[in-house]
This record gives structure tokens, C-alpha cells and sequence, in this order.
């Protein structure tokens, strides 16, 4: 593999121009947008299990969205038939995983594709936690 590199010059020696095929653009600003700082906002709470100290977690996006919706569903609890999201079992298990108590209840429902859903309840006691304020 020695004669790799000979190889290429023999080939820029045959093609005149060819090691300047390439257009040059224009200078262009970057196109990437950029998501808007609500996105990628995170939200303190500080969580108080039944047993242990309470203690502080941050969360964003769907999880953030699926934790408020169990606060305020509270004893009630949520399904993803009357709150409607993609993927209430993944929001669960990621909430599960920063420590929240989250039960599931398996309903029955009919219609034309009966079957069990779950009824997702939070078990902790979970407030905001912001720390400081207006002065």
C-alpha cells in the first residue's frame, strides 16, 4: 500500500484543475435554528417521598409536561385517554427514575377496541422549587 499516495499525484498530473473542482459558496449565515429558550428551560421541584428526606430534581420537556399534569390531576391521577400524549408510559418511567412514586392503576374501557389502560397516580408530595425571587 505503499503506492497510495503516487497514485494521487498521477491523477491531480492527468486532470488539470481537478484539485480545484470544488465551489466555493458564498459567504451564507448559519440556516440552523435555534430552539427557543422555553425548550430548553428546566423546572426545579422538590419532592417529599413517604419514607426518606425530600430532596430536589429539574425537569424539562414532556417529562415536565406529564409530571404537571400529574399534580394537578392528583388523587385522580391521568390516563392517556383523557390527557392525550404520545408516550405517558415514557414520561412515567423517566419521572420513576428521578425518584418519584408513581402508581399505576389498570383500568378496563370498551368501544371498539376495548382492552386496559393505566391510570397513572402520583404518590409524592411534589412542589416547585424555585430558589430566590423578585427584590
Amino acid at each position: 500500500m505503499s503506492g497510495g499516495n503516487e497514485v494521487a499525484r498521477n491523477l491531480l498530473a492527468q486532470e488539470p484543475g481537478r484539485e480545484n473542482r470544488h465551489a466555493k459558496a458564498a459567504v451564507i449565515p448559519s440556516l440552523a435554528h435555534r430552539k427557543a429558550k422555553r425548550h430548553n428551560a428546566c423546572t426545579p421541584y422538590r419532592v417529599m417521598p413517604d419514607a426518606g428526606d425530600s430532596f430536589r430534581i429539574v425537569v424539562s420537556g414532556r417529562d415536565r409536561w406529564a409530571l404537571e399534569e400529574l399534580r394537578r390531576a392528583g388523587d385522580k391521577g391521568c390516563t392517556p385517554i383523557d390527557n392525550p400524549a404520545p408516550r405517558w408510559s415514557a414520561y412515567v418511567f423517566n419521572l420513576r427514575e428521578l425518584g418519584l412514586e408513581i402508581e399505576t392503576l389498570s383500568e378496563p374501557h370498551g368501544g371498539d377496541f376495548a382492552g386496559h389502560h393505566g391510570r397513572y397516580v402520583l404518590r409524592s408530595g411534589v412542589t416547585p422549587d424555585w430558589k430566590g425571587g423578585a427584590v
